[in-house]
């Protein structure tokens, strides 16, 4: 199964209301709509399936639009009750907040991985457009530095159109 954030799961990135335990935090955080349950689970110590559930039920994830269920299919939820999801392809021209802000995250893990996750702290952070911004322009930076100026110029393409 492949999560992603609701517009509760990014408030509560900011506000810290409702999650305490630092391993479900960072289980919030990492939730991209990119790495499936599975992968998190192996990955991350201190997490199990339950997690997972309990961020469900607080409406912080949902499942991602199109998300296959490995495994257990009593899991398996409909993609269209689904509240947030990632739409693929993106749609050509600017994308909206919640459009960018997704396009960024998935930008950084699949062009930084690991090293870009100051860069997605920085996401999760931004409350503004502008700070979006400046974090989409220091993402295509590094992505200039390490993989070369034809992959960050797609990645100025995926954020803000032709």
């Amino acid at each position: 199964m492949i999560w992603v954030k609701t517009d509760a799961g990014r408030g509560e990135m900011q506000s810290r209301a409702l999650i305490k335990d630092r391993a479900r935090r960072n289980l919030l955080l990492l939730i991209d709509g990119m790495k499936s349950e599975e992968m998190l689970l192996a990955n991350l110590a201190g997490i199990t399936a339950a997690d997972f559930q309990e961020l469900r039920k607080l409406d912080l994830i949902a499942p991602a639009t199109g998300a296959v269920t490995v495994g257990n299919p009593a899991r398996a939820v409909n993609a269209d009750s689904a509240r947030t999801t990632i739409p693929l392809p993106l749609p050509a021209g600017p994308l909206d907040y919640a459009q960018f802000t997704a396009a960024l995250t998935k930008l950084i893990s699949a062009n930084l991985g690991l090293r870009g996750f100051t860069l997605t702290l920085a996401v999760e952070k931004a409350g503004t457009i502008e700070e979006l911004r400046d974090v989409a322009r220091r993402t295509i930076e590094q992505i200039r530095e390490r993989k070369g100026e034809a992959v960050a110029a797609e990645a100025r393409r995926t954020l803000y159109g032709a």
